[in-house]
């Protein structure tokens, strides 16, 4: 299942401090931020994430939680959507990932 998840932090702008540290808790928790497509990387628009996994949506969202706590310390500073896809995924201008 592809699952590409949304994570807004209360309070912080892409690019700072806070979405650095999430990068990196996200990471930890296996979530990429690019996706391939018919064999090509391309980098997901800000604050989006992607993981490949047979995990529930449910699951995922816990991991995407877990991270986002770590970073804000309570629930109630960040926002997360979870979108599920058991086929493969559109898009239009994704810059390539390097």
């Amino acid at each position: 299942m592809n699952f590409t998840v949304r994570v807004e932090l209360h309070g912080a702008t892409p690019g700072s401090a806070k979405y650095n540290e999430l990068h990196e808790e996200m990471s930890a928790e296996g979530f990429r931020r690019t996706i391939t497509l018919e064999g090509v990387s391309f980098e997901l628009p800000p604050a989006e994430y992607s993981r490949v996994s047979e995990e529930t949506k449910y699951e995922v969202l816990n991991k995407a939680k877990k991270a986002a706590r770590k970073v804000m310390g309570i629930d109630e500073a960040f926002t997360l959507l979870v979108t599920a896809a058991e086929t493969s995924r559109v898009h239009h201008n994704l810059p390539k990932a390097d």
